[in-house]
Order: C-alpha cells, then sequence, then structure tokens
C-alpha cells in the first residue's frame, strides 16, 4: 500500500492484476492430465466481480484510486495461479465485467495469443465492458505485434502492453552492452509495430531490471529512460521512417509543443542521419545519449537548417532528441 501511494506521490498510475480468486472461489480440474490445475468455480462469476470491486474499494478508502484493473494475470499459461479459457474469459466480460467500478483490462495473455482475445472483440457486450486491452509480451515474435481485428474493432479502447522483461533475466545481466540496447529496440517495436500506449516492465528492481539491487540506473534502464523520460503521458507517436539505414530505427512522438524522436544505431559504426521534420521549421534540438561508455549523457547543439538536421549516431547507442519548433 504505501508503495503504491509513493507511486502517485511521484505522478504515476497504479492499477492491479489479480493472480487467484479466494480459494472458496477456486476449483480445481482436470487439465491436460494435471488434476491440480485451478479455475473460477462457473458459479462464482459475479461473486468474483464483487470482489475485484471489493479490491477497488478498499485500495480508494487507503488513499489509492486504482486507475484499472484486470480480470486475470495470464490466464493462458496459469501454472501458479488460475487458468481460464477463452471462452470463459469471454463469459465474464459480457456477463460481470460491466458491475466493476474501475476501467477493466483484458485478457492479459502471457504471450498475445490473439485466440484470448478476438473473441472479447467480437462481441459487443463483452467488449464494451472492456476498457484497456492488456497483453503481455513474452516470447511474442514482432511479426505478431499488429492486431488487424483490434484496428477494427477497438475504437475508443486502449491497447496496453502490461508486463515484460526482455531480452532475458539472466542474473546480473542489466548492464551487458551491447545487449542492452535490445531493451530500446522492443520497445521501438512495441510502439511503431504494435501500436500500444503503455509499455511495462516486470520488476522495477533486479539484477536485470532497470534498477540493479543496489538502486542504480543499469544501461537497461537507461535504454527504457529514453522513452519514459521524454514520451510522457498523452503525447501521440506521430508517422517517421522507421528503418532508415540498415540497423537503425527511428520513432516520433509530439507534446508539449515538442517533438520527441528516438534512434537507434544497433550497427557496429556510427552513423550520420538526416531528420526532416514536414509542416514547419526548427529552432532548436537537443540529444541525450547512451553507449558503451555514456549514460543518458547531454550532446552538443546541432546546426540546423530550416526543418531538417543532421546527427551523428555512434555505433550501438540510443538516441533521444528533442525538437523545438
Amino acid at each position: 500500500m504505501e508503495t503504491a501511494k509513493s507511486a502517485i506521490k511521484h505522478g504515476a498510475i497504479v492499477f492491479a492484476s489479480p493472480w487467484n480468486p479466494p480459494s472458496d472461489m477456486v476449483e480445481t480440474f482436470n487439465r491436460n492430465g494435471n488434476t491440480s490445475a485451478k479455475r473460477l468455480k462457473y458459479d462464482k462469476y459475479a461473486a468474483y466481480a464483487q470482489h475485484l470491486n471489493d479490491f477497488v474499494t478498499f485500495m480508494k478508502n487507503n488513499g489509492v484510486n486504482l486507475y484499472a484493473i484486470s480480470v486475470q494475470n495470464e490466464p493462458d499459461y496459469a501454472h501458479e495461479w488460475t487458468w481460464w479459457t477463452p471462452q470463459e474469459i469471454l463469459r465474464f466480460m459480457r456477463e460481470n465485467a460491466g458491475s466493476i467500478n474501475a476501467r477493466v483490462i483484458a485478457p492479459e495473455s502471457f504471450q498475445y495469443l490473439k485466440n484470448l482475445s478476438d473473441p472479447i472483440l467480437n462481441d459487443p457486450q463483452a467488449l464494451a465492458n472492456m476498457d484497456i486491452l492488456g497483453t503481455h509480451l513474452y516470447g511474442t515474435q514482432v511479426s505478431h505485434f499488429p492486431y488487424p481485428l483490434f484496428k477494427q474493432k477497438g475504437a475508443g479502447k486502449d491497447l496496453w502492453m502490461t508486463e515484460v522483461y526482455y531480452p532475458n533475466s539472466d542474473n546480473n545481466s542489466a548492464d551487458r552492452w551491447p545487449e542492452a540496447l535490445d531493451v530500446s529496440h522492443h520497445i521501438h517495436n512495441s510502439m511503431v509495430e504494435g501500436d500500444f500506449q503503455a509499455y511495462v516492465w516486470w520488476y522495477i528492481r533486479r539484477s536485470y531490471g532497470p534498477m540493479k539491487e543496489d538502486g542504480t540506473i543499469s544501461k537497461r534502464g537507461y535504454n527504457m529512460a529514453h522513452f519514459s523520460k521524454f514520451v510522457r503521458p498523452g503525447y501521440v507517436r506521430i508517422d517517421a521512417t522507421k528503418n532508415p539505414n540498415a540497423n537503425v530505427y527511428v520513432s516520433a512522438y509530439k507534446g508539449d509543443n515538442k517533438v520527441v524522436i528516438v534512434a537507434i544505431n544497433k550497427s557496429n559504426t556510427g552513423v550520420n542521419q538526416n531528420f526532416v521534420l514536414q509542416n514547419g521549421s526548427v529552432s532548436q534540438v537537443s540529444r541525450w545519449i547512451t553507449s558503451s561508455s555514456s549514460n543518458l549523457q547531454p550532446g552538443t547543439n546541432l546546426n540546423i537548417t530550416g526543418n531538417h538536421f543532421w546527427a551523428h549516431l555512434p555505433a550501438q547507442s540510443v538516441t533521444t532528441f528533442v525538437v523545438n519548433r
């Protein structure tokens, strides 16, 4: 509770994702030969919705207004929690989720498996009761990031990536270089290929996380900061040439009368990259660089010509540009 309060005090939003219902709502069943698999009892769906409401109320009474609440964490990878089939999730979303007094996140597949979310998108009542389509990206190939059915049916709904660590959870891997560049590249793909509106890391403080066990920011954390520090809530991603050179990946965002450009160079050599902003001129460009030898280090001033500027992207680096127009 104190952690949640502190997060809100620092401007974060807090959402909840349950692993298991209360034990009296759970039954075991035979799932592919596993007789100890757990699921929500079919006659407890309404009670479970009330349980989620009770948690929302409990948090509110203790000073934490939850932004949203999930129906179930990873219902398709529930070796240590509660399994739900696509039809079970659909039934709950259609018949019970509408009574929840918070934004509802569903279905939170561990791997963005669309068989879990397709039925919700194809059912008008279930879809009406879902506010945020949430998913995890464990082992999900980038080719599976796009979701045409969501684009077709999900107007007015948010699309959140609610949990991942990447590229691995190896012990003491957080500062490995250039492996840490995979983090910014994964965020890039989540934004550009997946059109996600949120990207949530698993444990913040871990030997493989954005913060190491001693509380210092890791290389993985600095890669994340190239997005999170500059692309603020309410910003909108805008079109950019996503792969202007071999092993160079670019995305762009606008908000607060600024344009933020994140450029990742995964090649072994530096690249001189031209950036052209359409529909207006550029007055000032600030930049920050993370490489093998620097961590979110401010760069030197850039020469600006009208609506474009050139910048050197060091080998195996990520650079964030903040453009004032």
